[in-house]
């Protein structure tokens, strides 16, 4: 039986690494139905209003010329411009950062150290808010150990595997006091008005 498991599992294995790499280069900037539509302004101001590179261009024009059209890059240009202005504001700039999302640098001129500094203050609340999540993951689990290890001391005989057992409890008590003094930090912060407990 185990025989046949390996093998299942190696081909299942293998079945997931081919579906990924298929999937992963298949994965298409744009349409061949959106190549022949046009419609370049449009597609560059939607493409600037979602933060998206000038760079974006190039593979659209690539993709487009597979389908046998020509881009019209001065006009996607013209659309991108006017999306990167609606695109570069604070607020979106903390939206952006706050959500964890990547920043491909295309606001230029005074508006862009506004978003930036915006940027950068909501990447920090993402930030804080991930690690305040693994604390709360970590807690869980560590109680949930607790609970396994309290059955297993009462339910225990053999004296050496019963000291390994306190031994354990042990570190897993000091770890979950560790933990509760961190997300005290977050309380002192006032980041638990971002992050509030269960």
């Amino acid at each position: 039986m185990r025989p046949l498991r390996r093998i299942l599992t190696r081909r299942l294995g293998w079945l997931a690494l081919i579906l990924a790499v298929l999937f992963s280069g298949g994965c298409a900037v744009i349409s061949a139905d959106q190549c022949r539509a046009g419609l370049w302004y449009e597609r560059g101001l939607e493409d600037g209003a979602r933060g998206r590179s000038q760079a974006l261009i190039y593979e659209i024009a690539q993709q487009c010329q597979r389908h046998g059209v020509r881009v019209d890059s001065a006009a996607w240009l013209r659309g991108h411009e006017m999306g990167v202005e609606q695109f570069c504001t604070p607020e979106n700039g903390y939206y952006l950062g706050r959500r964890g999302h990547s920043y491909e640098g295309v606001c230029t001129g005074p508006t862009a150290d506004l978003f930036m500094g915006e940027y950068q203050r909501g990447l920090a609340h993402f930030q804080v808010a991930q690690r305040y999540r693994q604390l709360r993951e970590r807690q869980d689990y560590l109680v949930s150990e607790l609970t396994v290890l309290r059955a297993a001391i009462h339910a225990e005989d053999d004296e050496s595997r019963l000291q390994e057992l306190h031994l354990r409890r042990r570190a897993l008590v000091r770890e979950l006091r560790l933990l509760d003094l961190e997300r005290l930090r977050f309380s002192d912060s006032g980041f638990d008005l971002f992050f509030p407990g269960p």
